[in-house]
C-alpha cells in the first residue's frame, strides 16, 4: 500500500509499505477514506530525528474510514463499520482511562509517532496511509452515527479527532461555561477549533487573536463575535476589557503556549481566570513564562495539556449531529495522497488560504 513516510528534515515522501495485517486479536484493520496533517505534524517534518523519528517511518494520527477486517477478541466492530479513529492508542479499562485521562494511559501509543513510544509491535501505525492496523481497537474506534456516516460529512468529522478535540479540552479543563467571555490566542487550526467549540458552549464573547486575515475571517465564520489583530498585549487587553465589562476573560486558550503567547494570555485573563494552554512552541524550546506573580495576586488558574484521546468525540458527534458543529471549514484544501508531500510544504509555509491539509488514499 501507498503512506506517507519521514526521511529526514524537510523530507517528507510517500513510499509504498506493507500492507498491515491482524496481529493481535484485538486488532482491526481500517481502510482510510480521509486523513489529516496536523500542526504537529510540522515538527515531525522540522525536527523529526531529534523526537526519535527513523527514516521511514510512517507517518500521521489524524484518520476516519471504514472497518476492513477485525481480530477475533475485537467485538463492538465489524467490516464495513464507519470510524473514527482516537488519535491515540488506548485500552478504556486501566486508571486513567476510568478516569477520562487516556493520554495517560498505561497502553498510550500516538498514530505516526516516535518508534521509542509505540508499545503495540510491529511498525508504528500511521494514519497517512491507505491502511492502518488499530490495536486495542474497541477502545481505540469510534462508530460514526448512522445520520454522519455517508462520504458527504467526512470533511466535517475529521477534525473532531483530533484539533476540535484539542480545543474541547481547552475550554472544558478550564472550566468553560454558557455566558462567560473566552479569549483564544492564534488563528491555526486548535485554535480555530477552539473558537468553535467556545460558540458551541454558548459562551457569550469568543474573542481570537492572531495575523492572519484569511483564518481570522474563518474564525468569524466557526463562531467568534470579535478578531485583534494587535501584537501590543496592553492594546490586546484594553480591547478585551471594553468588550468583556472591564473585567477580562474568564477563559484564555493559548493554542500557541511560547514565551509571547502566554505574556497574551495574562494580559487577557480576568481575576480568578483560567489559562489553558494548548501548544507544542514548547516543544521546539519557546518554554512558556508564566508570570507567577500575577498568577498569586489574581488567583489565576494553568490548565491544559495534551489532549485525552476520544474523550471528546461523542460530544462533538452528538453536537454535529444538531448542527451546533461543523468544523469542515477547517480543512481548507483537500488533495490526494500523492501529493502528502506537497500538502506539508504548503502547511508549513503557511500558504495563503490554508489552515489544513486533508489528504484522500
Amino acid at each position: 500500500m501507498r503512506a506517507l513516510t519521514f526521511h529526514g528534515t524537510g523530507d517528507i515522501r510517500v513510499d509504498t509499505v506493507d500492507d498491515p495485517t491482524i496481529e493481535q486479536p484485538t486488532d482491526a484493520v481500517v481502510k482510510v477514506t480521509l486523513a489529516a496533517i496536523c500542526g504537529s505534524d510540522l515538527h515531525i517534518r522540522n525536527a523529526g530525528e531529534a523526537f526519535g523519528f527513523s527514516p521511514g517511518q510512517r507517518i500521521g494520527h489524524e484518520f476516519i474510514g471504514t472497518v476492513e477486517a477485525v481480530g477475533a477478541g475485537c467485538t463492538r466492530f465489524a467490516p464495513g463499520d464507519r470510524v473514527l479513529a482516537s488519535c491515540s492508542v488506548l485500552d478504556g479499562t486501566c486508571t486513567y482511562c476510568q478516569e477520562e485521562l487516556a493520554s495517560s494511559c498505561a497502553s498510550w501509543s500516538l498514530f505516526g509517532w516516535a518508534g521509542r513510544t509505540w508499545q503495540h509491535g510491529g511498525s508504528v501505525e500511521g494514519g497517512q496511509s491507505e491502511y492502518v492496523r488499530v490495536p486495542l481497537a474497541d477502545a481505540t474506534l469510534i462508530k460514526m452515527p448512522e445520520a454522519l456516516a455517508g462520504p458527504e460529512h467526512e470533511l466535517a468529522l475529521l477534525p473532531l479527532v483530533d484539533v476540535m478535540s484539542t480545543g474541547m479540552h481547552g475550554l472544558i479543563s478550564a472550566g468553560a461555561k454558557a455566558g462567560q467571555n473566552v479569549v483564544v490566542i492564534g488563528d491555526g487550526a486548535v485554535g480555530l477549533s477552539a473558537v468553535h467549540a467556545a460558540a458551541a458552549l454558548d459562551c457569550a464573547n469568543v474573542i481570537c487573536t492572531g495575523h492572519h486575515e484569511d483564518r481570522l475571517a474563518t474564525a468569524t465564520t466557526l463562531g467568534a463575535t470579535e478578531v485583534i489583530t494587535s501584537r501590543d498585549n496592553d492594546e490586546i487587553a484594553a480591547r478585551v476589557k471594553e468588550l468583556t465589562n472591564g473585567e477580562g476573560a474568564h477563559v484564555v486558550v493559548d493554542s500557541i503556549s511560547g514565551k509571547t503567547s502566554m505574556a497574551t494570555a495574562h494580559a487577557a485573563v480576568r481575576a480568578g481566570g483560567t489559562i489553558a494552554g494548548l501548544g507544542m512552541d514548547h516543544f521546539m524550546g519557546h518554554t512558556p513564562e508564566i508570570n507567577w506573580f500575577d498568577q498569586f495576586l489574581r488567583n489565576i488558574t494553568i490548565t491544559g495539556g495534551l489532549v485525552p484521546g476520544p474523550r471528546y468525540v461523542p460530544e462533538l458527534l452528538r453536537l454535529t449531529e444538531a448542527g451546533k458543529v461543523n468544523a469542515s471549514p477547517l480543512l481548507t484544501t483537500r488533495l490526494p495522497l500523492e501529493d502528502g508531500p506537497e500538502g506539508y510544504r504548503l502547511m508549513a509555509e503557511r500558504a495563503e488560504g490554508v489552515i489544513k491539509v486533508a489528504l484522500v488514499p
